[in-house]
């Protein structure tokens, strides 16, 4: 056993860490934003127009995000009936690690199109960016995760 007792579930199997989640939702940000947008009718406009000023940064973060969403939605429908799924899901810290290389690309875009006036706003996601990717990066649990090998089935661990 390579994770403490409390990294497993009930069935056995290594449960995500929380930085997983952390990390899910910040690559997912701009749907989560589409999400609060659309929930409140009434200022979703000016909420959108607030974080992403040019709808064209907008639709590139939609875009980058989705294969977030996939391999999200991939994690909850993974099964025996769905091996592409299953080997998609097996792949995703690469898919997320590919997804990290897009986002941070085009955090850079967008602060070398601001000519060096960077400020608060843009300076706190990508440091957050560099942390998610060393994360990704150093992070066996992620690959472990992802690979469904540890699983614990009575005292003998598959791997």
């Amino acid at each position: 056993m390579n994770y403490p007792i409390h990294a497993y579930d009930q069935h056995g199997s290594l449960k995500a860490p929380v930085w997983l989640y952390l990390l899910l939702a910040f690559f997912a940000r701009t749907w989560l934003l589409l999400a609060i947008a659309a929930a409140s009718r009434t200022t979703g406009s000016d909420i959108l127009a607030l974080f992403y000023p040019d709808t064209h940064h907008f639709y590139l973060g939609l875009g980058s995000g989705l294969p977030v969403i996939v391999l999200m939605i991939c994690g909850r429908l993974k099964s025996d009936k769905h091996p592409a799924l299953a080997t998609l899901w097996r792949h995703g810290r690469w898919l997320l690690l590919a997804n990290w290389l897009a986002d941070l690309s085009l955090q850079l875009s967008g602060v070398l199109h601001l000519r060096g006036e960077i400020g608060l706003y843009q300076s706190l996601p990508l440091l957050a960016s560099f942390w998610f990717g060393w994360y990704l990066l150093k992070s066996r649990r992620i690959g472990d995760y992802f690979d469904g090998a540890h699983v614990l089935s009575h005292g003998v661990t598959r791997g």
